[in-house]
């Protein structure tokens, strides 16, 4: 009697031990998940909401139902930003993450003193201001004073002198996506390089006796190491093309007519110039879903890879 009284006295106090600590952990956890309740979830909420209203922010709202979607699929803004950002995203994902790449294999595999200076002036970009780096942009790409213009008009090339990038429906996107491709693909070759310093330094010595190139190295050892490393940038990379706002903003404002609008630019317009908050809502909703869409498909495709 007194083993079974002690027994289930310990029981008790493990059980109260365990409560508290269940307590403890929820009250840890509680504020970061009013943080994601309030900043997160509800504004998600709320853009779908608002997505099926008709209303400037503050004017009466109008239940319209899918009515902004609809509309959407016929404006011809909308219709040219969706076109852009899929050719952003595949154009990311086939130039930026390849060459990034290329360039963190050539700065881990050839490392020397200058590795660390090289690293810093690559991410260098990445931490600029959009202001900045769009106004740099417009000082390579400029019509007049641009310093492509200006390398023209010195070496008598009067094709590249009398060329106005930014101006040229056929040539902004491609202006635009270089600046880009200078400025986001820091972050990438420092993640990269990241996770290339981590392949244990035996597996380089090993498959240099065995007589394997740099390129042989790369593909058959760095590249399946890294495969979730770079899944998860082409997350990253698809998400940010399908919500890219500020660099072809600052540098075209969208233009030459929809030559580079986005998503992002065709929100902000409908939104905060035309005030129609129902149709900007609706393109938040659209580019969320798209992200959501992209995200599961590319982690699916992993998961079938690697198994």
């Amino acid at each position: 009697m007194v083993v079974t009284a002690g027994r289930s006295a310990s029981q008790g106090k493990g059980r109260k031990r365990e409560r508290g600590t269940t307590l403890f952990v929820f009250l840890c956890v509680l504020p970061a998940l009013l943080f994601l309740a309030v900043f997160l979830y509800y504004p998600i909420v709320e853009t779908f909401r608002i997505s099926q209203m008709k209303t400037s922010g503050l004017s009466e709202e109008v239940f319209v139902g899918l009515d902004s979607y609809r509309k959407l699929f016929a404006d011809e803004e909308f219709l040219a930003g969706l076109r852009h950002v899929f050719s952003w995203v595949f154009w990311s994902i086939v130039i930026q993450l390849p060459l990034s790449f290329f360039i963190a294999f050539g700065l881990t595999y050839y490392s020397n003193r200058m590795s660390g200076t090289l690293r810093a002036i690559f991410y260098l970009a990445n931490i600029l201001p959009s202001a900045i780096t769009a106004m740099l942009g417009k000082m390579v790409f400029a019509p007049n004073y641009g310093i492509l213009v200006t390398i023209g008009k010195v070496l008598g090339w009067k094709w590249l002198a009398s060329t106005d990038f930014l101006g040229n429906p056929k040539l902004a996107f491609w202006s635009v996506f270089v600046i880009a491709t200078w400025a986001y693909s820091g972050f990438y070759i420092i993640y990269f390089m990241a996770r290339m310093e981590q392949i244990p330094r035996d597996l380089r010595e090993a498959a240099e006796l065995d007589g394997a190139s740099a390129l042989r190295y790369a593909w058959s050892i760095v590249l399946p190491d890294l495969s979730y490393a770079i899944r998860i940038c082409a997350v990253l990379c698809t998400v940010g093309s399908l919500k890219l706002f500020d660099l072809p903003y600052l540098m075209t404002t969208g233009g030459p007519g929809y030559a580079t609008v986005t998503l992002g630019i065709s929100l902000y317009r409908h939104g905060f110039v035309n005030w129609n908050y129902g149709k900007a809502a609706a393109i938040g909703v659209v580019i969320f879903v798209l992200s959501l869409v992209f995200t599961i498909i590319q982690f699916t495709l992993g998961k079938k890879k690697d198994t």
